[in-house]
């Protein structure tokens, strides 16, 4: 029986790379995502020909309550010979303290810290007996913070935190990490030429990353990591050494 990774966003982006990275490697997937139905079951299709029954996407609206409740259940009985978790959906939006409202904290800290927490609760068994990891990604501003984003790196912050107190609570059948991403790629909507002139300064490698710079240490963490845990990396350019 093949190993199994659940990624959660797993259609976009840095959760896309990851899901075809670790099937590459032999290993079956379990994906959640959010809305992009179309991409996901592109995603599916393609690698189940490759290798059947190797790939399974769950929709999830972690912002929604009912949704949360029946993709757990959905979950909990998918993880049979489950060896790796990633949290890696995010919501990612600026607002000010001063116009934040309770909407904001939910929409910011759903898929930032509360799914993350549940969704290990949910997997923590299987895990365990699997002596397996769970890679956490959280963000550099999560140390350092960012104007206009303080619920969103009070989210990152928190996980970070989690990570470490199921690394000690899990200890030693569970290996449990975060990384903190910098620039790595543009936003959807990218910022201006000035704007990347802007964040390109700032990071001493003067440049952005790519999701193979994240792909990377997850595979380190996942495969061959033994000894490390209850540890956050940041992968930013050198951006957070200030």
């Amino acid at each position: 029986m093949n190993k199994k990774i659940f990624i959660s966003g797993g259609a976009q982006r840095i959760g896309k790379a990851l899901v075809y990275h670790f099937h590459k490697k032999g290993w079956d997937i379990i994906f959640q995502y959010r809305s992009s139905k179309e991409q996901s079951d592109k995603i599916t299709d393609e690698l189940n020909k490759e290798r059947s029954k190797s790939c399974m996407a769950l929709q999830c609206d972690f912002d929604n309550k009912e949704s949360s409740e029946q993709f757990n259940e959905k979950l909990a009985g998918s993880i049979k010979n489950l060896h790796a978790l990633i949290n890696n959906a995010s919501t990612f939006y600026p607002k000010s303290l001063k116009e934040s409202t309770e909407l904001d904290w939910n929409r910011l800290t759903s898929s930032n810290l509360k799914q993350p927490i549940f969704i290990t609760k949910t997997c923590v068994g299987e895990l365990v007996k699997n002596k397996g990891s769970i890679v956490n990604i959280a963000d550099i501003h999560a140390e350092h913070g960012l104007d206009n984003y303080s619920i969103y790196t009070a989210a990152k912050a928190g996980l970070i935190n989690f990570t470490k107190s199921i690394a000690k609570e899990y200890a030693p059948d569970l290996l449990v990490n975060s990384v903190s991403p910098g620039a790595i790629l543009w936003d959807v909507n990218e910022p201006s030429e000035e704007k990347k002139k802007e964040i390109l300064n700032s990071i001493p490698l003067k440049r952005i990353g790519n999701e193979h710079d994240i792909v990377s240490i997850i595979d380190f963490l996942v495969l061959e990591n033994s000894y490390m845990t209850g540890r956050n990396i940041n992968i930013d350019g050198g951006k957070s050494l200030g």
